[in-house]
C-alpha cells in the first residue's frame, strides 16, 4: 500500500509540474499564441534545474544544446575578453536565454552564472527539433520568435555596453599625486 501511495504521489507531482510548466510556457515570449498541444508537449519534455549562487549554468566555449527560462533568481551573462569576464547583461525572472541553441550547433559565445540561487526550465535542442518535426506548421513562427528574442537581447546588451563606455568616458581623470 505504501508503494502504491508513493507512486501515486510522484505521478501527481509530475502532472502538477507539467501543468505549471505549461502555464509558464504558454505565456512566454516564445510560445505565447502557439497551439496549446504544441506547448503541452514542450512542457512535458522540459526539465528543471536548480543552481546555487555562483554556479555556472553555461560556460563559454562548451557545446550549446539547450535554452533556459529563468523561473527564480538572477543570472549574469558574461563573455571572456583578454582573460577577464566582462558582464554583458543581468537577467531576472522570466528571462529566456540560450535560444539560438535550439536552432543550430555551436559552442557558447558567452557564459551564464547564477548571481543568487536560481531555478530554470530547460528545453534541449533534440526535444525542440522533435516537436517541430511533429508540428512543422509551427516551425516558421517559432524560428521567427527565437530570432526576435535574440535581437532584443542583443539590443539590450549593446545599450548596456554603450552606457558603461559613455559613463567611463565621462568619469573625471584620476589625479596624479
Amino acid at each position: 500500500m505504501t508503494l502504491l501511495t508513493k507512486t501515486g504521489n510522484e505521478a501527481d507531482k509530475k502532472q502538477s509540474r507539467i501543468s505549471d510548466d505549461f502555464d509558464i510556457l504558454r505565456y512566454s515570449a516564445l510560445f505565447s499564441g502557439v497551439n496549446l498541444e504544441v506547448v503541452k508537449l514542450f512542457a512535458y519534455l522540459a526539465t528543471h534545474r536548480l543552481f546555487k549562487a555562483g554556479d555556472w549554468l553555461i560556460e563559454q566555449d562548451t557545446k550549446a544544446n539547450q535554452a533556459f527560462i529563468l523561473l527564480h533568481g538572477k543570472v549574469e551573462i558574461t563573455a571572456k575578453y583578454q582573460g577577464q569576464d566582462i558582464v554583458l547583461q543581468e537577467l531576472a525572472q522570466d528571462s529566456f536565454f540560450g535560444e539560438l541553441a535550439l536552432l543550430a550547433q555551436f559552442k557558447w559565445f558567452f557564459s551564464a552564472r547564477a548571481l543568487e540561487d536560481a531555478e530554470v526550465l530547460i528545453i534541449d535542442r533534440t526535444a525542440f527539433q522533435k516537436v517541430l518535426g511533429k508540428y512543422p506548421e509551427h516551425k516558421d513562427k517559432l524560428i521567427e520568435r527565437i530570432i526576435k528574442l535574440r535581437i532584443d537581447r542583443l539590443t539590450h546588451q549593446t545599450l548596456h555596453m554603450l552606457k558603461r563606455l559613455v559613463d567611463k568616458e565621462n568619469e573625471p581623470p584620476i589625479p596624479i599625486l
